[in-house]
């Protein structure tokens, strides 16, 4: 394992897995060849989120983040904005500031998730539904998780949705209690589960009973974790 382990990000057997589980729910809405609309958790250098956002050339990614950055592209062109994504992808610890601003929509722009006041321009308050002219780095990071969008992609690490029921300690995610959202509040149609515990157990009921897609926590990113028990079992085999 470690460094002399799998390289995750080149087989990326994560998001593959992760992806194809995802496709059963688009042919359920007979997606396949549909342009759909996304926001994911991470960012083009992580192998989960890199990967998965490269195996659909057909989406339009409105919004993602990380722990450092927001990135918005309110009507992006998902031909120019996946090959720009590509070019990060083999970036050497590329971040979302790297994006060529000149790939993306009018309105579109790379903010600090630590800011205290973000401005709204015309193009991102039409994309979230809202007309507040400010919001801070948290207070933007909820309403793209509330988006409308066909679905949301998990690739990193966090509790971003919980129950109603819960409270933001019982989640045990301290990082993340200032930007989750309630899962009656999530309108995106699947949730593609690339990076685990995204959402709590309670939460993915919620999810389902407001007619959200997901599977259990242990499907979508199970040929992932396949991998890495086979990391582990030649790591003893060689001790």
């Amino acid at each position: 394992g470690g460094s002399n382990g799998y390289d995750h990000k080149k087989v990326g057997i994560t998001a593959k897995g992760a992806w194809e589980c995802t496709k059963y729910h688009f042919q359920e809405f007979g997606w396949e060849n549909k342009t759909t609309t996304a926001v994911g958790i991470g960012d083009m250098s992580g192998d989960v989120f890199g990967n998965g956002l490269l195996l659909n050339k057909n989406v339009q990614l409105l919004a993602a983040f990380n722990h450092i950055h927001i990135f918005i592209d309110p009507n992006p062109d998902h031909k120019k904005s996946w090959k720009e994504r590509e070019r990060l992808f083999k970036k050497d610890r590329s971040t979302w500031k790297d994006y060529n601003k000149k790939i993306l929509s009018k309105g579109g722009g790379v903010f600090e998730r630590s800011a205290k006041s973000i401005p709204l321009n015309p193009e991102i308050q039409a994309l979230l539904g809202i007309k507040k002219k400010s919001l801070s780095g948290n207070e933007l990071i909820q309403e793209l998780l509330k988006l409308k969008v066909d679905y949301l992609w998990f690739g990193g690490i966090g509790t971003y949705i919980k129950a109603s029921s819960e409270s933001n300690v019982e989640v045990g995610d301290n990082a993340n209690n200032l930007v989750r959202i309630n899962a009656k509040d999530c309108k995106a149609k699947i949730i593609a589960e690339g990076a685990n515990l995204g959402i709590t157990a309670l939460g993915r009921i919620e999810y389902h009973l407001n007619e959200g897609r997901m599977n259990t926590d242990a499907i979508d990113n199970s040929a992932g974790v396949n991998m890495s028990d086979y990391e582990v079992n030649l790591k003893i085999l060689c001790k």
